[in-house]
């Protein structure tokens, strides 16, 4: 059993800055309480917050963690098969490489779980792994081996595939999408009819219309969008197919709240700053308190290595100093984007039952000059921080 005491905690489920202590046994959260060492007086091991803030390990809900390693590196970059627009057959569990800088980056930023996903060459790119981010292998670090598909609908495909084959316009993006969605949809049909008639011939085996085929029972989809007018194309494209899906790095949703409410659409903002492109000229962190005003729930992130994910606090900093309310940024990283990605039954609050995933920060998260002190994963430290 571990305690750790004189917490000032903040759960994202109902306790905010209170005095607790948190206890954890196998590696889940058992109790919070007033004074855990009185109530639990068998033998534990116990951890002093000394009054420092702590709150669950943060929620990175779209990256290429493991995937595009933090250095730019041929050998270290395998997040874009560029052969064809339409590879749902991939998987970025089998990219991931847990030496990756990336990582302990992400431990040093408060990051304990994340989405890692392919990039942004092709138009359906595979499918995301959600992973914890202390562990050697790609075994230890896997939480759901296949928990989404990426789809993309901006400049990236169209920049990799123009003058060679489609995509050259949106047109053709839109299009292909909606091509092998229908094909996928035949497919599945038949091979339900399969399943329960055994006196019925499955398809012939098609291995990118057998995997894609799962969105038709609810695997959820991630669409990487920028633009307003690549937004609604990818809400169309979902609503028509009953898709299951999120809406990505969203660059433009402050310009177009009503139509994203309109539709309950679910938006993963970020990274909300950098490098100005055509796509990115309307990137602004005045994002969060747009949509916090029109009673829009989201998640944020990174994009790592996009934008470095240690900085993942001082990107909620930024959207709070822009008129962003303290605890919606930070729900944006805890339990929206754990909720986002069907894993806030594991992750993205300090509850009982939960896992014991738990930063404990030198000041307040979203200060500048704050720091993730100490981190831990399943209720053991994986971080230190030795300055």
């Amino acid at each position: 059993m571990l305690i750790i005491r004189n917490c000032n905690l903040i759960n994202m489920a109902g306790i905010y800055e209170e005095k607790k202590d948190l206890v954890v046994e196998d590696g889940k959260i058992l109790d919070i309480c007033d004074n855990a060492v009185s109530k639990y007086n068998v033998g534990h091991v116990s951890i002093d917050a000394c009054g420092n803030y702590v709150t669950p390990g943060f929620v990175e809900p779209h990256c290429q963690l493991g995937v595009k390693e933090q250095v730019f590196r041929f050998e270290g970059d395998d997040a874009d098969e560029s052969t064809d627009p339409i590879l749902p057959q991939l998987r970025a569990l089998d990219a991931i490489n847990p030496a990756d800088e990336g990582f302990q980056m992400a431990l040093a930023g408060g990051v304990t779980t994340a989405v890692t996903c392919p990039g942004n060459a092709n138009l359906i790119g595979g499918t995301c792994a959600a992973i914890k981010t202390a562990g050697h292998t790609v075994s230890e670090l896997t939480m759901v081996p296949e928990l989404a598909f990426h789809m993309c609908l901006t400049d990236g495909v169209r920049n990799t595939y123009s003058g060679k084959r489609a995509p050259k316009t949106r047109l053709a993006s839109a299009a292909l999408i909606r091509e092998a969605l229908i094909k996928a949809k035949n497919y599945h049909t038949l091979w339900k009819l399969a399943e329960e008639d055994p006196a019925r011939k499955p398809p012939k085996f098609d291995m990118k219309l057998h995997s894609l085929m799962r969105v038709f029972d609810g695997m959820p989809v991630k669409f990487t969008v920028k633009r307003s007018h690549d937004i609604t194309t990818a809400i169309r494209i979902a609503e028509e197919f009953g898709l299951n899906y999120t809406l990505e790095d969203c660059t433009e949703a402050w310009l177009i709240p009503d139509i994203l409410k309109q539709h309950n659409a679910k938006c993963v903002v970020g990274p909300s700053y950098g490098a100005k492109s055509n796509e990115n000229r309307y990137r602004d962190p005045i994002i969060g308190s747009v949509l916090e005003e029109h009673g829009i729930t989201f998640a944020a992130s990174t994009g790592h290595p996009g934008m470095n994910i240690e900085l993942t606090a001082i990107h909620l900093t930024l959207m709070h100093k822009k008129g962003l309310a303290s605890i919606a940024a930070l729900e944006a990283a805890t339990i929206n984007a754990a909720r986002f990605c069907g894993l806030d039954h594991r992750v993205g609050s300090l509850e009982p039952g939960k896992d014991a995933d738990i930063v404990i920060w030198d000041g307040h998260p979203l200060d500048y000059y704050s720091s993730a002190s100490t981190v831990l994963i399943e209720g053991k430290v994986v971080y230190q921080n030795k300055h």
